[in-house]
């Protein structure tokens, strides 16, 4: 093998390489998009709409057991959960 071929085959490797690369890359940006897309707090209680009501309850009963006010906590839990049905009610119409 020639000099000339050798580099011919070095530089096809190498450009074989970078190509490789990107289509790894693009895998992974797409992967992470997706990841991005599930982990939005709006798609978490739309897709776990109990679990996110226990939380609310569940912060509710903290938050109104430090605060002295005692309708502190469900305020809490109503704003919770208000929040959760008005993210869904937008999501449904759009």
């Amino acid at each position: 093998m020639t000099t000339r071929e050798q580099i011919s085959a070095i530089q096809t490797e190498r450009d074989d390489a970078r190509q490789d690369l990107r289509d790894t890359l693009a895998d992974v940006n797409e992967k992470v998009g997706q990841a991005e897309g599930e982990m939005r707090p709006d798609h978490i209680i739309e897709s776990h709409a109990v679990g996110a009501s226990l939380i609310a309850g569940a912060l509710g009963f903290l938050f109104g057991s430090i605060v002295n006010s005692r309708g502190a906590g469900p305020i809490v839990i109503a704003a919770l959960l208000g929040v959760a049905i008005s993210r869904h009610g937008s999501n449904g119409e759009g």
